[in-house]
C-alpha cells in the first residue's frame, strides 16, 4: 500500500512538472498520451482555421484502404493450441485499433491522441467486425457496419480512385452524428491512399493508378470535401514504398508459408508486383515518390486557396524504413500488412508532424523506434499548415 501512494506521489509530481513546463511553452514528449498535460481552455473558439488547436476538434473522420481499415492488425496465434490460419482474425478489420481514426480505450491512435484534448470528440472507430470489399459497379455493396466504423470510410482493397465511394459513406454519416454539430464545429478529416495502386501497377490494367489518375482521384476528393464539409482541415499523408516487404518477408516463416515454401507467402499473392521481377519492385518505389509529390502540388493547391474554414496540413511521404522492421511490426496473417507495432509507430509520427511546418518535418528515412515519444502541444501551438 505504501509502494501504490508513493507511486501515485510520483505520478502526480511529474504531471505537476509537466504542467508547468507547457505552461512556460518548453517542448514536453511523452511515452503515454495520458501523461501530456491539458491544454487550458480558451474563452472563445479559433478565429479561424489558422488557429486551429487539437482541442477545437470535435469531428475526426479517415479515408484510406485496409490500413487504415486496421485488417489483421491482431495477428493470429500459430503457437501450440493456437487456432493458425483457422482464425476468424484472418478476415477482420480491427477499426477501433486503426493508427488514423481507432478509438478504441487504450489504443494508441492518432485519433485517442486528439481525444486527450478534446473528451468530446465524435467520429472515432470502436470495435472490429469482418472485412468488405465494394466493387466498382455496385454502388450499393459496400456493408460498412456504423456502429463499428463511425467515420472511418476505408475500404479494403481501396486504391485513390475509391475515395470517391468512402466519401457517400462519411459525408451522410458525418450529418447524422448524434451531439454534433455538422454546421459550426471544428472537424479534422485523415487521408492516407496508395499502398494497392502501386501493387496494380504491375497488372494489366492500371489505368487507375497512374500518377495522374492517382492525383485526378485524390484531388477530387478533396475537393468534395471542401464543397460539403464546413469548417474542416483535411490531414493528408504521403505514401511509404510498400516494396520493403517483399525483401524483409523473404526467406522466413514468420508469416508460416503455404506447404513450408518460404515463396509461398500471401503477400506475393496480395501484391502483383510481387509476382514480378525486381525491377518491378523498383518501378513501385519510384511510383510512391511520384504519388507523393503530386500529393505536395496538391497541398500546395490548396494552401493557395484556403480560407477561414477549410484548410490542409500535409505529412509527405512516410520515408519508413520498411527493411529495418521487426518482423513482429507485420501482421503474422499475411506479412504484408502492419501490425500493432506498425500502426502505434505511424501514429505518433503522423501526429508529432502535425505541429511542424513543412520546412520542419523530417526529410530522412525513418528507421522503427518503439519507444518514439508523444509529443505534448503547448497552449500556443496549432495545427501547421504552413
Amino acid at each position: 500500500m505504501m509502494f501504490n501512494n508513493n507511486k501515485n506521489i510520483f505520478t502526480l509530481f511529474n504531471l505537476l512538472i509537466l504542467s508547468v513546463l507547457i505552461q512556460l511553452g518548453s517542448s514536453v514528449s511523452v511515452s503515454n498520451i495520458g501523461d501530456c498535460p491539458s491544454i487550458p481552455a480558451r474563452s472563445n473558439g479559433p478565429a479561424s482555421i489558422r488557429d486551429l488547436r487539437p482541442d477545437d476538434i470535435k469531428v475526426i473522420g479517415a479515408l484510406g484502404d485496409s490500413i487504415m481499415a486496421g485488417f489483421a492488425l491482431e495477428g493470429i496465434n500459430f503457437d501450440t493450441g493456437g487456432t493458425g490460419l483457422l482464425n476468424l482474425s484472418t478476415i477482420t478489420e480491427f477499426r477501433g485499433k486503426s493508427w488514423g481514426i481507432g478509438g478504441d480505450e487504450g489504443a494508441v491512435t492518432l485519433a485517442n491522441f486528439v481525444k486527450h484534448y478534446n473528451s468530446s470528440l465524435q467520429g472515432s472507430a470502436v470495435g472490429k467486425h469482418f472485412v468488405f470489399f465494394c466493387s466498382e459497379e455496385d454502388d450499393d455493396d459496400c456493408k460498412y457496419k456504423p456502429k463499428v466504423d463511425i467515420l472511418d470510410g476505408a475500404i479494403s482493397g481501396g486504391i485513390a480512385k475509391t475515395l470517391d465511394k468512402e466519401l457517400d459513406y462519411l459525408i451522410p454519416r458525418m450529418t447524422q452524428l448524434p451531439n454534433v454539430n455538422f454546421v459550426t464545429d471544428w472537424k479534422m478529416i485523415t487521408i492516407q491512399i496508395g499502398s494497392n495502386d502501386q501493387c496494380a501497377s504491375c497488372s494489366d490494367n492500371n489505368t487507375d493508378v497512374t500518377v495522374d489518375a492517382y492525383a485526378k482521384y485524390v484531388d477530387a476528393a478533396i475537393e468534395r470535401i471542401r464543397n460539403n464539409i464546413p469548417r474542416v482541415i483535411v490531414n493528408l499523408v504521403g505514401t511509404f514504398n510498400v516494396s520493403g516487404v517483399y525483401d524483409l518477408t523473404t526467406g522466413q516463416d514468420y508469416c508460416h508459408p503455404f506447404f513450408n515454401n518460404p515463396d509461398w507467402l500471401i503477400n506475393r499473392v496480395e501484391c502483383a508486383c510481387f509476382q514480378g521481377t525486381e525491377q518491378d519492385r523498383a518501378n513501385m518505389d519510384a511510383l510512391s515518390a511520384q504519388y507523393s509529390a503530386k500529393l505536395h502540388e496538391i497541398y500546395q493547391k490548396y494552401n493557395s486557396q484556403q480560407s477561414d474554414e477549410f484548410a490542409i496540413t500535409f505529412n509527405p511521404a512516410l520515408n519508413l524504413n520498411i527493411g529495418n522492421l521487426p518482423l513482429k511490426a507485420l501482421s503474422n496473417v499475411d506479412c504484408f500488412h502492419p501490425g500493432k507495432l506498425a500502426h502505434e509507430w505511424v501514429a505518433k509520427i503522423v501526429w508529432n508532424n502535425l505541429f511542424k511546418s513543412q520546412a520542419e518535418k523530417p526529410k530522412e528515412i525513418l528507421n522503427y523506434d518503439e519507444n518514439l515519444q508523444i509529443y505534448c502541444p503547448t497552449e500556443s501551438d496549432t495545427i501547421r499548415i504552413d
